[in-house]
């Protein structure tokens, strides 16, 4: 009889921990964030490819999308057409792309949006019509409104020297905010040197025109735009029931997922102060940026990798990095056939890759996990909508 209580009691506490955890994993909000890279956009378009045919195994649904499983998905530059590309809505109010379509989109429009140039001394090295042309005929008219989901793609505005952040959430306080999707992304990839900035206007709340010169949102965000997904998480928690679990900064109760697009940690070349000491303008301009962006995003890693510690949450948090990249596989502007081929076998060798050196277990383990985590929650979701 006592051994009877006993596993009846044991029952119970498992059955009453598992539906804590299910009720835990309900209420976690999910974020996907994409860095910028020009063509080195291929890496995450792996990573996602397979993340997404890891959710349709799971869920016995060849038509999941990556959309149907984040509350927020940001990118910026190339991450921030990424971000289109799978949250905006087809005739079907599907996302027009899958995830498996955005390397073959690399190859077939990436040598014409790189297209031969004239220098970057005495203009843009490229003049950026094919991307704007292609945005526009993938894209349309489709409005920031329209996303799936809620997004966050940055830019900044050359003109007002601010940040431009696109999100679902901002349209009710700034409605001149919902544009194109395709002005958006091309905004958002305009890098300076490489591509003119972007001119377009909306309109208010009051039927005012809204003028808009934008450039690169690296500039803004710089190319790992993890922090600002996030933010847009935590600032949607304030309207949004979905997203009460927040409220208080709890990253607990945050599932973070971080794309990079590959770097080099030794550069194209490395230097000693005793080389630079008597550097001028000329000599910086053409290193700084390079290294800007790599300590800013080693920099947001490290933020957010020490926050989800410090919470024992680490396993919340995943950032899919290569930073070993060598050769043409470290620009951002090369299209050719080979270079893209090469990144294509760094987005399938990272997957093969321990997480870090404390952590053995591979980015395709830890995207597994991640998945299984997604899918969970998508099911607690629809079946506690269901009652």
């Amino acid at each position: 009889m006592a051994t009877t209580k006993s596993v009846l009691v044991l029952i119970f506490m498992i059955l009453a921990t598992t539906s804590s955890t299910f009720a835990t994993l309900g209420e976690m909000v999910t974020v996907l964030s994409i860095d910028g890279g020009g063509i080195k956009g291929i890496i995450p378009g792996i990573i996602l490819e397979f993340l997404e045919g890891q959710l349709q195994k799971m869920d016995n649904n060849a038509d999941a999308r990556l959309a149907d499983y984040f509350d927020v998905i940001g990118g910026t530059s190339t991450g921030g057409l990424l971000t289109a590309m799978i949250t905006t809505p087809n005739e079907n109010n599907r996302p027009f792309a899958a995830a498996k379509d955005i390397v073959p989109f690399y190859f077939q429009h990436g040598p014409h949006i790189f297209n031969s140039s004239t220098g970057q001394f005495f203009g843009p090295k490229y003049d950026g019509k094919y991307l704007m042309q292609v945005l526009q005929e993938k894209l349309g008219e489709t409005r920031v409104h329209q996303a799936l989901t809620e997004v966050a793609i940055s830019s900044f505005d050359i003109k007002t020297n601010k940040p431009v952040i696109f999100t679902k959430s901002n349209l009710a306080r700034s409605p001149e905010l919902d544009a194109k999707m395709s002005d958006i992304c091309y905004s958002t990839a305009a890098a300076p040197t490489y591509f003119p900035p972007h001119y377009f206007a909306t309109n208010t709340s009051n039927g005012d025109k809204y003028e808009f010169n934008l450039v690169d949102g690296a500039v803004a965000t710089v190319a790992d735009p993890a922090l600002l997904s996030v933010s847009v998480a935590t600032r949607r928690a304030e309207e949004d029931p979905a997203f009460a679990s927040i409220r208080s900064l709890n990253y607990k109760q945050l599932l973070l997922l971080s794309l990079g697009t590959g770097t080099n940690s030794e550069f194209d070349k490395t230097h000693t102060a005793q080389e630079t000491a008597k550097w001028g303008a000329l000599q910086w301009m053409l290193v700084i940026q390079q290294m800007t962006e790599a300590a800013s995003s080693y920099m947001t890693d490290y933020y957010l990798s020490t926050v989800f510690q410090d919470l024992h949450s680490q396993n919340n948090y995943l950032r899919v990095q290569e930073n070993a990249l060598t050769g043409t596989t470290t620009k951002a502007d090369d299209a050719s056939e080979a270079n893209m081929e090469l990144l294509v076998q760094v987005g399938e060798n990272l997957l093969k890759k321990p997480v870090s050196k404390d952590n053995p277990e591979t980015y395709e383990e830890a995207l597994k996990r991640f998945a299984k985590l997604l899918s969970d929650r998508k099911k607690f979701r629809a079946n506690k909508a269901s009652y």
